[in-house]
């Protein structure tokens, strides 16, 4: 699914390859979240179940598929500047902090990815700023 990490991301790709479609966090207004209930992965008799995870509630998470966007569901979706870029053995990526990113990857890829901490600077203050108007445009069209 479509996620955005708070750190900083080089990511090393030793076999095969990885396809990360990116979305920069300027965008973050057509990025649709939904709540959905928390759940996780039990095993049981050697298969794994979703479990709803009663205790953590209701999450915020990106509802559309990059891939094969519902833009009758979320139109604003097809204004975000998303680019495709994929990463081949011993190529990195750098991958800023707060950017939306989807992730797929060849049959037996083997990657590592080191992450540091993002700095709380005006960046990570406009990205709040960007998503909280997002926030009351949402309110402000159910009314």
């Amino acid at each position: 699914s479509v996620h955005k990490d708070p750190y900083e991301n080089l990511y090393c790709v030793v076999r095969g390859s990885k396809t990360f479609m990116l979305i920069p966090p300027t965008d973050a207004a057509f990025v649709p979240y939904e709540t959905y209930q928390a759940a996780k992965f039990i095993e049981r008799d050697g298969e794994f179940q979703i479990e709803e995870d009663v205790d953590t509630g209701e999450v915020p998470w990106i509802a559309v598929n990059p891939l094969n966007p519902d833009l009758s569901l979320y139109p604003e979706f097809g204004k975000a500047r998303g680019v495709e870029v994929t990463v081949r053995e011993g190529e990195i990526l750098y991958l800023p902090s707060l950017w939306f990113h989807h992730v797929r990857q060849s049959h037996g890829c083997i990657a590592v990815d080191f992450w540091y901490d993002m700095q709380f600077d005006i960046k990570y203050n406009y990205y709040n700023f960007l998503q909280n108007v997002n926030s009351v445009n949402r309110k402000m069209t159910k009314i």
